[in-house]
Parts: C-alpha cells; sequence; structure tokens
C-alpha cells in the first residue's frame, strides 16, 4: 500500500511517495513530485510500472525500458527524476542499444560483447553518440546491479575517448586570449549606449557576460540562477535552467558548489537588480514574462552581436555557402575561467570543484592539454625538494662541472 506524504525543503513543497518494494533493502521505495495531483496519478499507476522478471531472465532490452520507467517516475540511483529534455535524450540513446543484436541475457553478459558492442557504435554512430550511448549503458548495468539483476559490471573500464587518437589535442575546446576577453568585455561595455532597446537589453546581457567569465558557471545554470544564491562576494550554484526553461537542480551533486566573485561583477549584478522583472521562481535574469530566457535566444540577441561588435567572428563554408558566424561559443568565457585557474597553480581538485565536474577525469580530458604546458616549470622540482629537506645545494648544470 503506497502512502502520500507532504514535504517541505529547499525547493519548496513536494509530495512523496513511499511504496512497497521487494527490490530495496528496507523494503520500500520513494518517488517525489511537484504536485499532489502527480503524486496521486502515480499512485492510482503503480501497477503500470515494470515488474521485476524472474532472475537470469531479463534481456538487455527489458533492462533499456525499465531503466528509462526508473529515471522518469522515480530517478535512479536515488537522484531526483531526470528532467524532460534529458529525459529525451536517454530514449534516444536506449533505442540505439536496443537497435543492436545482442545474442545474450543481460546476466550473461561478458566484456568481450560488450566490446563487440562499443566497435558496432564506433561503426555506425557518430563518435559522440556513441560515447553518450555506452556511457547510458554502463549507467543501465550499475542500476540492474543494484537491483539484484546481475552480479558483475561487463561494461567495466571499456570507454569511448571523447576525440580520435590522431586528433588535435587542443581540438575540444577554443579559449580565447587575455585580448580577445578584454575585446568581449570592452564590446559588453559598450552595446548599452547604441540605443534605448540595446540599453534594456543589455542591462541584463551584461552582468549576464561577466559573471560567466569570472564564475565559469555553465550558461544554464546562469539562466536559473536566483537572487537568494548571490551575495556581495559569492554566488552559490545551485539550480539550472534546462533548454526548455523548466528549473530544476544541477545535473550532478559536484554542481552545487560556491564560487567567490570579484566585487565589479556583483555590484553590476546587484545594480541590474533595480530593472529586474519580477519572477515567480526569483530569478536573477528572467525575461520580461519572468521566464529563464531561452538559449536560443540569448544566442542570437546577445552573444552574436557581442562577437560581432569585439570583431570576433569569422567565415565558414556551409553548404556551399559562406556564413559568418562567432569565433567562440558562450561556452568559452567558461573555458577561459578553467585555464586562468591552471594558469594561476590552481591545484586539480580546486579546479574540478569550482568547475563543478563530478569526476577528476572530466576535469582532465576537457583542460589536460594545458596542464602539460607547464611541464617545463616542474623540471626543477625534484632537485629543489631534495635541497630544501637536505640542505644539500642543487646539482650544478653539466658544462659547470666538466
Amino acid at each position: 500500500m503506497a502512502d502520500i506524504r507532504k514535504r517541505k525543503g529547499t525547493k519548496g513543497v513536494t509530495y512523496q511517495i513511499r511504496y512497497p518494494s521487494n527490490e530495496a533493502k528496507s523494503g520500500y521505495t520513494y518517488a517525489s513530485f511537484d504536485t499532489l495531483k502527480e503524486a496521486r496519478a502515480f499512485s492510482q499507476n503503480l501497477g503500470s510500472l515494470p515488474k521485476r522478471p524472474s532472475a537470469g531472465v531479463i534481456t538487455v532490452s527489458e533492462a533499456v525500458t525499465r531503466w528509462l520507467d526508473i529515471c522518469e517516475k522515480i530517478g535512479r540511483d536515488g537522484r531526483e527524476k531526470v528532467e524532460p529534455e534529458t529525459f529525451k535524450e536517454y530514449r534516444r540513446r536506449g533505442r540505439v542499444i536496443q537497435e543492436y543484436t545482442w545474442t545474450k541475457n543481460l546476466p550473461e553478459l561478458e566484456p568481450s560483447d560488450v566490446v563487440h558492442f562499443r566497435n558496432w557504435l564506433l561503426q555506425t554512430k557518430s563518435r559522440d553518440l556513441a560515447r553518450r550511448t555506452l556511457s547510458s549503458f554502463h549507467s543501465i548495468i550499475i542500476e540492474m546491479k543494484h537491483q539484484g539483476f546481475i552480479k558483475d559490471d561487463p561494461v567495466a573500464h571499456i570507454t569511448i575517448k571523447t576525440s580520435g587518437r590522431y586528433e588535435d589535442e587542443e581540438s575540444e575546446i577554443e579559449i580565447p586570449s587575455d585580448n580577445e576577453i578584454r575585446d568581449i568585455y570592452a564590446a559588453a561595455d559598450i552595446m548599452g549606449d547604441k540605443n534605448d532597446y540595446m540599453q534594456k537589453c543589455w542591462r541584463r546581457y551584461r552582468p549576464m557576460i561577466y559573471l560567466a567569465g569570472f564564475s565559469g558557471m555553465r550558461p544554464s545554470e546562469i539562466r536559473g540562477l536566483a537572487w537568494p544564491h548571490i551575495t556581495e562576494t559569492a554566488v552559490h550554484v545551485k539550480q539550472r535552467a534546462d533548454k526548455t526553461g523548466i528549473i530544476g537542480p544541477v545535473k550532478s551533486k559536484a554542481g552545487k558548489r560556491t564560487i567567490y566573485l570579484p566585487r565589479i561583477v556583483t555590484d553590476m549584478v546587484f545594480e541590474w537588480q533595480e530593472y529586474c522583472p519580477d519572477s515567480k521562481y526569483d530569478l536573477v535574469f528572467p525575461t520580461d514574462s519572468g521566464r529563464p530566457v531561452a538559449l536560443n535566444n540569448f544566442r542570437a540577441g546577445a552573444w552574436l552581436p557581442l562577437m560581432e561588435e569585439a570583431g570576433l567572428m569569422r567565415t565558414e563554408k556551409i553548404d556551399g555557402k559562406r556564413v559568418r558566424r562567432p569565433m567562440y561559443s558562450p561556452y568559452a568565457l567558461r573555458h577561459y575561467f578553467a585555464s586562468k585557474l591552471i594558469e594561476k597553480g590552481k591545484d586539480l581538485k580546486f579546479i574540478q570543484h569550482a568547475m563543478g565536474h563530478s569526476k577528476i577525469e572530466v576535469t582532465l580530458n576537457v583542460y589536460g592539454h594545458l596542464l602539460k604546458g607547464r611541464d617545463e616549470a616542474h623540471k626543477g622540482t625534484a632537485e629543489e625538494l631534495a635541497a630544501e629537506i637536505l640542505g644539500k645545494p642543487k646539482r650544478a648544470s653539466s658544462e659547470a662541472s666538466v
């Protein structure tokens, strides 16, 4: 028998359902909803959730379907239910997994079977889709292991790298130079001087640009930022706005972080507060209707004219036509922030936390090539350490010892 409980938390009022489950050690599992109506509807439809198949007979396709239902209706591994846009992407990857011809049931899979699947992905799909699909397949395996359908993890240590072996290490991201960043800020400073309409728009966009460059926040995090989460010295990242404007928690626990800001940025943000439209979400940068700024609208209405003003456009040939496009995406401000942390010699764990990466491997994959450039500065560290600890002079150069 399921019961519904009203809960009050940082996100406001939610409704939690507790219902019996043979898969949970406690004998119960939980699901949370924003409205009582949704909770009651879920409670009435509990019988429609996939039943646990008999041990040893669950297929890969059944596991995919079960995982998708858990992501949509309950939330996997104790997390929140996934957002609608994220769920669409999960369904796409699920269809790819089900498209493959699996000759074994899930509990029978061995690492060699997963390797064959990985090779098929690389042969038939783009590298990016292949990598994301294999990652979701691993999530399915982990979820099924937690629920007792399988004992081992055949996907462990089987991955697809972001880029090919011979691709340029710096091709993943493009980082503006210091002078280009100065040009971007200078352009943001004068965009509001063009006319009354631009003045109104850039009261909002200018602090958004500065905040992005001095915090490394993702565009979705800035679009979902609420006033209670920013102070005169720091911003506390707790939520985000997805592509459709739905406000929800950050994607992972690591995404919740505090970033300290210079006063020039926070002063700029609080100056904007005088003109900020009302929003039921108490957003810092809402539209006139109180909704989160749409990402496409920000790109077209703010980023493109900003890049034009800063002189950071390039001509590309697309479908036989020459098109002028920005040299950088809005994410360039985030990448620039990370590059400056590396340049200042901050340790990797600090950088991982500041960027909101769930794993240090993500930080290394994205920014590892910048760290390699510091090898020369570290060459003398061993001799310096020996001299400091043992009190011996550093070894003279080979020319001096001859």
